[in-house]
């Protein structure tokens, strides 16, 4: 590296360690603590404060604007009086990249050679390093990796887009913790909005009540008594607890929201994070999606607008002189950002070829900002309904991602008198139905429901109801939202 260089890297990394103090209060403004942020500083602390060295690497990615950056100076300013001056820093890939051209393997030089005085392989000090946007650097693994082989006394956290957590290699793999950040979900939209813990084990005991229960009394029993337990110990903190998930669909999603009271200065803000998504980000990792950027924002109207099936070829009309693979390159590219989810269409192998999927948002509230956007959203039972489906999506794909034991696939059930959701769990069938307001019986029919274990409609109720003859069980929307 050349002199000239090494200085001005030097002054770069002088400058943001002396910043982080200020620099973390910025990014904290006493904001309560995730979940995430408890699992991260329970592996960091093994480190830090027990000198357990076999889970040196943390990769975070997911969406923009979901707090990932506010993650790693939480976990900055619990630590930093444990370690040693200079034993803590943090680098963004973006800043790196954009005003100096330069990457972070340099930076690490640096570093290491000016301000650590030592290399990594005779270091006697725990140090952690935070690495910010790291998707701004397609060299990062290399980097990280080698830090991780020199060294048992430094720990590397790696946040960034939802990407860098699919192209991982099977070295970097075998050495890291992956904690994928989502968007909020109704326990920590609670938790950050209205300071009420989540009530202990409810979560695993909801699960344990819907998937691991065999027997379909014995699981409305167990949901009877979850509710109950949610009254005494949720409503009576949060008697309003209807109207904040009715907030939490449509504008909660993302934890920068919370303090904004008003609805359109909330939409403007996730419309701007989309907007560097799409412009940004898409255009820098799929190149080959820049001829048809223009073309993104009206293909997400319409999936926000959608409440069945879309086809690529329903698509490909917002795409001129284009192919059916270009609709497929830009539902990728926004898969990969973490923006969508594609479900597949239950149904025979012919069926499911015909490139028809369903799309469900990462969070309700893009698919509340999109409708923003072109003048349709408004909190009535229609749209209200699809926050939900994509709400009880997202609970449903999460247990999946996570506990495969316990939900081994979904589908989207086509059809105005079908439910929802087909579930395998257990090996066996579950139908699951959401609506807001009263939900009868229609959609799920004795054909679709033989075989299954029971099925489930998640609706406006206030306390589980049993129909045993048809075997479903109705569950209030907020008692199964809690769940995730």
């Amino acid at each position: 590296m050349e002199k000239e260089k090494e200085d001005l890297l030097l002054g770069f990394v002088t400058n943001q360690i002396a910043l982080l103090p200020s620099l973390s209060t910025q990014y904290i403004r006493g904001y309560p603590n995730r979940i995430s942020f408890l699992k991260l500083r329970s592996i960091l602390e093994r480190f830090v404060t027990f000198g357990k060295d076999n889970e040196r690497i943390i990769l975070m990615p997911g969406l923009r604007g979901i707090g990932k950056t506010t993650l790693l100076f939480q976990l900055y300013n619990i630590f930093r009086d444990n370690l040693k001056p200079n034993h803590i820093v943090y680098f963004s890939c973006d800043i790196i990249s954009k005003q100096f051209n330069s990457n972070l393997q340099e930076v690490i030089e640096v570093y290491e050679k000016k301000i650590l005085g030592t290399q990594f392989e005779t270091l006697n000090e725990k140090t952690v390093i935070l690495v910010d946007e790291a998707h701004y650097d397609e060299n990062w693994q290399s980097t990280v990796k080698s830090i991780f082989d020199r060294s048992k006394n430094v720990f590397v956290i790696v946040s960034g887009s939802s990407s860098i957590g699919i192209e991982i290699n099977t070295d970097l793999t075998r050495r890291m913790h992956m904690e994928r950040i989502y968007p909020l979900n109704f326990a920590e939209y609670l938790l950050l909005k209205k300071n009420v813990y989540p009530i202990p084990q409810l979560t695993s005991n909801l699960r344990d009540a819907i998937f691991l229960t065999e027997d379909i009394n014995e699981a409305f029993n167990k949901l009877v008594s979850l509710n109950e337990e949610v009254t005494t110990k949720l409503k009576t903190k949060i008697p309003n607890l209807e109207t904040e998930l009715e907030n939490f669909l449509s504008i909660g999603g993302f934890p920068f929201t919370l303090p904004i009271i008003k609805d359109e200065l909330i939409f403007g803000k996730i419309t701007s994070i989309l907007d560097k998504i799409i412009y940004q980000d898409i255009i820098t990792f799929y190149p080959s999606c820049k001829g048809i950027v223009d073309r993104i924002f009206p293909i997400l109207h319409v999936m926000a607008e959608a409440s069945d099936k879309i086809s690529y070829e329903s698509l490909l009309k917002f795409i001129p002189e284009s192919s059916k693979s270009s609709a497929s390159e830009i539902i990728d590219a926004l898969s990969t950002a973490g923006v969508i989810n594609p479900i597949s269409i239950e149904g025979s192998a012919a069926r499911m070829a015909r490139n028809s999927y369903k799309y469900y948002f990462a969070t309700p509230t893009i698919r509340s900002s999109l409708l923003w956007m072109i003048g349709k959203f408004s909190k009535d039972s229609k749209n209200l309904g699809l926050l939900l489906e994509n709400a009880v999506f997202n609970t449903l794909n999460k247990i999946k991602i996570y506990n495969p034991n316990l939900i081994q696939d979904i589908r989207y059930m086509d059809g105005d008198t079908k439910p929802d959701f087909q579930l395998i769990t257990g090996g066996k069938k579950m139908l699951v139905e959401s609506g807001w307001g009263d939900k009868g019986t229609k959609q799920i029919n004795s054909e679709d429901n033989q075989n299954s274990k029971f099925s489930i409609i998640v609706s406006n109720i206030h306390y589980p109801k049993l129909d045993n003859d048809k075997k479903i069980i109705f569950i209030p929307k907020e008692l199964f939202l809690l769940m995730s």
